[in-house]
């Protein structure tokens, strides 16, 4: 069997009501294990996907099957085609469900042009009853009739208002690829009154006969065989296209010129009586003696008995979509008849020809701008994805995109470590600064901060004035909250003090406050939403920094417990007299290792000892 492809639209049609159903995870589980990452109308993919993939999905459902699956895949197709227009062409097809199953050959037909390399499938109505019919199923595809049986439960019910029941009653794998025959159990009331119509028709009325010369003249693509599919007469532009071949053709074997593309099966006498109701597709075979080069033409028609001869003639038209295929068949528009559309087919293609081309480039104009627009909306979005993160913590802002309401971001956390710090003596420096002098000096100061603090697992909460606050924590829970923000206020105490500052005779100093403990936080408000922290820790841990010296970090004990042992060397204050609190036991931190900022990573060690005269008052009593 020849290779095949499937269009992306067949797998396309599948995800978005697999998604609903089932989850996004579902969905991209059995795209990992195809290994794809999505599906494209116009391309065409391997023949299995359509399996697999009903194979994949079947493997994290309980209870669903690949037929189950199939049958599933297949409703949802008939959903989805009405984004591209098919369900109007699916409504125009016949008043009932028996005309839209007698006439979906030539559906596929139409749609041919718009997907040049499809292979449809082929059915055929047979045994026509009032309870229903039988449906002959053949495919170049293999597994895929539940497909089929999904799409005609779903067409029934959305365009017919009715219930169809199928029943496989035998499938088989064939050298083109499978036949099932189906039960279909539907009111076919159409069939009987159809048949009446028919015989009132024909009471009472008599034609004259029409002579076979008249008939063939009006086909010059059609031909006549007998039981023993030898040729017995050629039409005359089927003649020309073949050249000598053509003229030798009384007695020939109707093989060595035709070949059948459509249905897909032996091009035989008992084939051809059982399709006379099915579109026929037959393919030219030129051979080398042929005038007209190599190409390929297809022809489209039917195939009837007639009783009187014991003869089957086939009544055909050429199969074209534009002025490239009719010259390389080898035919003129001359060669076409008036009375069908095919000429009217080719033209229109040449007409619309230049309409494409400057839609063409108007398109590919367009394209372009919309990707440019594209690459600037990421642009814009990671920015502002940047000021959201600045404002509130990553996964929180996640939660909010997925409409969790702020309250429901608020969590009681039972261990973290918050930090204030502040520019002291600002106000007098401020005195002797124009306001731009001002602005600008604290702007660099914190964004020095900022750039340090993105080193470590910290979130800045607010600047309010000259204090910066930031923890560590929450809303992501860490076990080494406390050693995280340690490192970070040992690193913004010594930058800052190696910075000149613009103002040093005025004596402005950075004094920091750090305490571990439990915090409740969230974000509040509807309207300029902010992470807050709320509870005694943030309390106390401002109460450390507006209870400590210029140019030192002042710890609670809290805090020291939990970066004991951690590297850090630390100094007992003793204990002091904390407003609101009373007597509270504090430290001084002194040294500890920070992440370094050169390209290559690594760890340096800051001792507070190295920034002069700022680390006055130091005793020898230390601990690490």
């Amino acid at each position: 069997m020849a290779a095949v492809a499937m269009y992306g639209m067949l797998l396309e049609s599948v995800q978005h009501y697999v998604r609903l159903q089932f989850g996004e995870p579902l969905w991209e589980a059995a795209l990992a294990e195809l290994g794809q990452h999505n599906f494209s109308t116009h391309l065409v993919y391997p023949d299995d996907s359509m399996t697999r993939l009903a194979d994949a999905c079947a493997k994290r459902v309980p209870g669903w099957s690949r037929d189950t699956f199939l049958f599933f895949f297949g409703r949802c197709f008939v959903r989805f085609f009405s984004h591209y227009g098919y369900d109007k062409l699916i409504r125009a097809s016949g008043r009932h469900l028996r005309d839209f199953l007698a006439g979906i050959d030539n559906l596929h037909h139409q749609i041919r042009f718009s997907y040049p390399r499809m292979r449809s499938p082929s059915l055929q109505l047979l045994q026509e009853h009032r309870g229903g019919a039988l449906l002959l199923y053949r495919s170049c595809r293999r597994g895929l009739h539940f497909y089929l049986v999904g799409q005609l439960v779903q067409v029934a019910n959305t365009f017919y208002g009715m219930r169809l029941q199928v029943r496989v009653l035998s499938q088989r794998s064939t050298p083109e690829g499978a036949q099932a025959l189906l039960r279909l159990s539907f009111d076919n009331a159409a069939f009987t009154l159809n048949e009446q119509r028919r015989q009132r028709a024909q009471e009472g009325i008599t034609l004259p006969d029409v002579s076979w010369g008249s008939l063939l003249r009006l086909f010059p693509f059609g031909m006549l065989v007998d039981r023993c599919m030898r040729l017995l007469w050629l039409g005359h532009r089927l003649r020309m296209v073949f050249g000598q071949s053509g003229e030798a053709y009384p007695g020939r074997p109707v093989h060595d010129l035709m070949r059948l593309h459509r249905p897909t099966v032996a091009f035989t006498w008992e084939n051809l009586l059982a399709n006379q109701q099915v579109v026929v597709e037959l393919e030219c075979i030129f051979h080398e003696q042929s005038t007209v080069p190599s190409r390929r033409l297809l022809l489209k028609g039917e195939m009837r008995y007639l009783h009187e001869s014991d003869v089957i003639l086939f009544l055909g038209v050429p199969l074209l979509s534009g002025l490239d295929e009719l010259q390389m068949a080898g035919l003129y528009l001359e060669d076409l008849c008036i009375h069908d559309m095919t000429r009217d087919i080719v033209l229109a293609e040449w007409q619309h020809g230049a309409n494409l081309e400057v839609s063409y480039s108007e398109q590919e104009r367009k394209s372009r701008t919309l990707e440019e627009n594209l690459v600037r909306l990421e642009a814009w979005r990671q920015r502002g994805d940047e000021l959201l993160y600045s404002m509130i913590p990553k996964s929180v802002a996640d939660r909010l995109r997925r409409g969790a309401h702020p309250v429901d971001t608020c969590e009681t956390f039972d261990s973290v470590t918050v930090l204030f710090s502040e520019l002291v003596n600002f106000p007098m420096a401020c005195r002797h600064l124009s306001p731009m002098q001002v602005v600008s000096w604290v702007n660099a100061t914190f964004s020095l901060f900022d750039l340090i603090t993105d080193r470590y697992h910290v979130f800045k909460v607010e600047t309010v004035g000259q204090v910066y606050m930031l923890v560590s924590g929450a809303p992501e829970r860490r076990e080494d909250h406390a050693e995280q923000v340690c490192a970070a206020a040992l690193e913004m105490l010594f930058s800052f003090q190696g910075k000149r500052q613009p103002f040093d005779e005025q004596g402005t100093f950075l004094r920091l406050g750090v305490h571990s403990g439990p915090v409740a936080a969230g974000v509040v408000g509807l309207k300029t939403l902010r992470y807050c922290l709320f509870g005694d820790t943030v309390n106390t841990a401002a109460r450390m920094q507006t209870h400590g010296e210029n140019g030192r970090i002042h710890i609670s004990d809290s805090c020291q417990k939990l970066i004991r042992k951690k590297g850090f060397v630390t100094e007992l204050r003793g204990k002091i007299e904390v407003k609101g609190k009373g007597k509270m036991r504090t430290h001084w931190l002194l040294e500890g290792d920070v992440l370094s900022s050169a390209a290559g990573g690594g760890r340096r060690r800051i001792s507070l000892g190295e920034t002069g005269p700022l680390t006055r008052g130091r005793t020898k009593r230390a601990s690490k």
